[in-house]
């Protein structure tokens, strides 16, 4: 059976990702300038991440914030992205996909605008604040607006893949492009280039996206969306406090604690509420369920990568920010590159092989770094390491993405798309206080002890991608 055989039969299916508002009649153009602005939409998020963390050092001098506050330029936006996300979801299937973006997109470029403009530190981790808020909003809708704008199964594909090589490669490519403008223009020009960008593309998709002809009649849900908001934000509070402190500390045990009982209080408040923020049957579909597990096994994955990469070869090899940036960018190109691989692999062997196959070359690629030592070739040794690894998260993403959406309703597509994107900030918020933590215990004296702890964090990290792995076969019915 051909691919275009099996995507159109699946197009018809069941399990298949439904249009939510009718967008055949769409000029082609159009919809591709649409799926330009949804992809940008998902950049746009990912680089609320990686353009501050280039841009620490210089923030840190220029408003003088101190080791207390330095942190918070990263945590407020991981806390609130990760904290509204499911509010997000839910609003995208109440108000409309197409108008939470556009409000999300422009609370986000506010949340710029403050962060490029910040005359204090307080300002500045309250415009981060901001834009998590905004990437919160705005994400939940991208995907399931894709199924919208393009009904066709061969376009959708082609579209699909598009939108998987932008989020894949967006961090690592953002990387590269906080430390550039950085050096060039200092610590204002990251924050501003996303105020130009998010303004470009509120502007753009008003004009080119679908106007929202089906909703989901109901509430918001704001009981639900309040204990699920600090429940997520306590949570992803008391992780991240285990980076700089042990997992007993009072610090990470408290919110942690309070994190459990927001949390047990929003399962209760979904069973019963009429009208759910979150319809828990949704987690009793075998695909999403392995979409949302392995949404936090992948980024905890690839956090061995992202953050023991940058450390080593700053710290060890001293490279400076930017050819630290440029060192990690081939991950971005390989993922664009890949991206083609993937989408076929899915149609031939389906979401659950290609999902375990993802993992275990994820796992393979970064186990090449445990050669890494004061001298090692990066050429010979690091490089392709970092390439096979990348293809292998081409692969894990594009299937658990395809199985995210696989066997919901329509109108659930913009609170499936939050539960996935919040997995994953669960898993990036996890991964990288658990792989600190072992590699801390496992640091000795002077730098051999230090690549020593690199070494041990990267092992966890492929160990924690071969669980994955099985996670999928386990939990993905055979097709």
């Amino acid at each position: 059976m051909s691919v275009d055989t099996v995507l159109r039969e699946a197009s018809t299916t069941k399990t298949a990702v439904a249009p939510a508002v009718a967008a055949t009649s769409a000029p082609r153009r159009a919809r591709w300038v649409a799926l330009a602005v949804v992809s940008a939409v998902n950049a746009l998020d990912s680089a609320g991440f990686a353009v501050a963390n280039t841009a620490l050092p210089d923030i840190d001098r220029s408003l003088g914030l101190g080791p207390t506050l330095v942190p918070w330029v990263m945590t407020v936006y991981a806390l609130t992205f990760a904290g509204f996300l499911l509010f997000g979801g839910r609003a995208a299937d109440v108000l409309g996909r197409r108008r939470m973006l556009l409000a999300g997109v422009t609370v986000y470029a506010a949340g710029a605008a403050a962060s490029a403009f910040a005359p204090t530190g307080a300002v500045l981790i309250t415009g981060r604040g901001l834009q998590g808020v905004g990437a919160a909003l705005s994400g939940p809708p991208a995907l399931a607006l894709i199924a919208s704008i393009f009904t066709d199964a061969r376009e959708r594909a082609t579209a699909m893949g598009i939108y998987v090589a932008v989020s894949a490669s967006s961090f690592s490519a953002a990387l590269v492009f906080g430390g550039v403008m950085t050096s060039a223009a200092g610590w204002r020009a990251p924050f501003l280039a996303l105020l130009v960008i998010a303004s470009v593309v509120a502007v753009v998709g008003a004009k080119v996206l679908p106007h929202d002809a089906e909703r989901t009649r109901g509430s918001l849900d704001i009981p639900g969306a309040t204990l699920i908001t600090g429940g997520l934000m306590a949570l992803v509070y008391g992780v991240g406090q285990a980076e700089h402190a042990s997992f007993t500390a009072a610090k990470v045990l408290v919110p942690v604690a309070v994190a459990l009982v927001l949390l047990v209080g929003f399962v209760a408040r979904e069973h019963l509420a009429a009208q759910p923020l979150l319809p828990l049957g949704l987690l009793r579909i075998p695909t999403v369920r392995a979409a949302t597990v392995s949404g936090v096994v992948f980024y905890t994955t690839l956090v061995g990568m992202l953050f023991f990469a940058p450390l080593y070869l700053q710290g060890v090899r001293g490279y400076s920010p930017l050819m630290s940036g440029l060192a990690i960018a081939p991950m971005g190109a390989t993922v664009a590159a890949t991206t083609a691989v993937a989408a076929g692999l899915i149609a031939r062997i389906g979401q659950r092989a290609t999902l375990a196959l993802g993992f275990t070359v994820m796992a393979g690629g970064l186990s090449t770094w445990l050669l890494m030592g004061t001298d090692t070739n990066y050429f010979t040794v690091l490089l392709p390491g970092l390439v096979v690894m990348s293809f292998g998260q081409t692969l894990a993403f594009a299937a658990m993405m395809s199985a995210a959406l696989t066997g919901v309703d329509a109108e659930r597509h913009g609170v499936a798309g939050a539960v996935n994107i919040t997995a994953q900030q669960i898993g990036s918020g996890l991964g990288t206080a658990v792989l600190a933590t072992v590699a801390a215990a496992a640091t000795g004296p002077g730098t051999a002890g230090l690549v020593d702890g690199y070494r041990a964090g990267i092992a966890t990290a492929a160990a924690i991608g071969l669980l994955g792995a099985l996670s999928a076969l386990v939990l993905l019915r055979r097709r």
